[in-house]
């Protein structure tokens, strides 16, 4: 149950920042479709490839947290990039690229501030035991 509500809000999270970054980057063409299949596969990659990660991570301390946190980013949207028709999901040019990224990193680092957290709470009242 855990695990469904953390890919439910990660699905969320990731459905918002695609749509941001769409908005700003004229490179970055994006329909519906390509939002809501390019949100699933992104949140499937990123979840998949995260405890690879997260391995390293704890191997190599924290400067593979930061570039590992990037490269996971991009990854994903390659992947997604990759298997979603291009006329719904398309990220064009170099800077498009790592402007997106940078973006989708920041807003997945911000949401992971909060979703421990949030998950916490929701668990706790879901077994009637106060939050904290």
């Amino acid at each position: 149950m855990k695990w469904a509500f953390r890919l439910v809000l990660a699905a969320a999270a990731h459905g918002v920042l695609f749509m941001v970054a769409a908005l700003l980057f004229d490179k970055f063409s994006l329909s519906f479709t390509g939002w809501l299949i390019g949100t699933l596969l992104f949140t499937l990659f990123t979840m998949l490839l995260r405890g690879i990660m997260a391995s390293l991570a704890r191997k190599y301390a924290s400067s593979a947290t930061f570039l590992g946190g990037l490269a996971l980013t991009w990854v994903g949207l390659l992947l997604t990039d990759l298997f979603t028709p291009r006329e719904d999901f398309d990220l064009e040019g170099v800077g498009t690229w790592i402007s997106v990224t940078l973006i989708v990193w920041v807003g997945t680092v911000l949401y992971d501030q909060v979703d421990d957290r949030l998950i916490d709470a929701v668990h706790a009242r879901s077994k009637g035991r106060p939050a904290g």
